[in-house]
């Protein structure tokens, strides 16, 4: 008979991650606290630790955030990527205007 997968909330989870940061506790100690085995706490770290610079990302409006990013106003790589398709898209009607006027 197949044992369904315990699920457990985001907030429990990070209780459980906090708790094993602290200096005081050890992993063995949270691992009995929470009835949980030391290899899910270790995984729910190696998760935290990766995701947990997208919490402190930039969410200011595009044009400070690029400002603080040291480019100068027109010059971050996004509005570079818009300037270039805008010209591109009128490079384009130009050369399909000059066939229809017969150069």
């Amino acid at each position: 008979m197949a044992s369904k997968r315990k699920t457990y909330t985001p907030e429990f989870k990070f209780k459980v991650v906090m708790e094993s940061f602290q200096r005081e506790t050890t992993l063995e100690e949270v691992c009995r606290k929470f009835g949980l085995a030391s290899s899910v706490i270790s995984r729910w770290r190696q998760e935290f630790q990766q995701k947990g610079p997208e919490i402190f990302a930039d969410q200011r409006d595009p044009k400070t955030r690029n400002q603080s990013q040291g480019h100068a106003p027109g010059e971050s790589p996004e509005e570079l990527k818009q300037l270039i398709g805008d010209l591109t898209v009128q490079n384009d009607l130009l050369k399909k205007s000059r066939g229809l006027l017969g150069n």
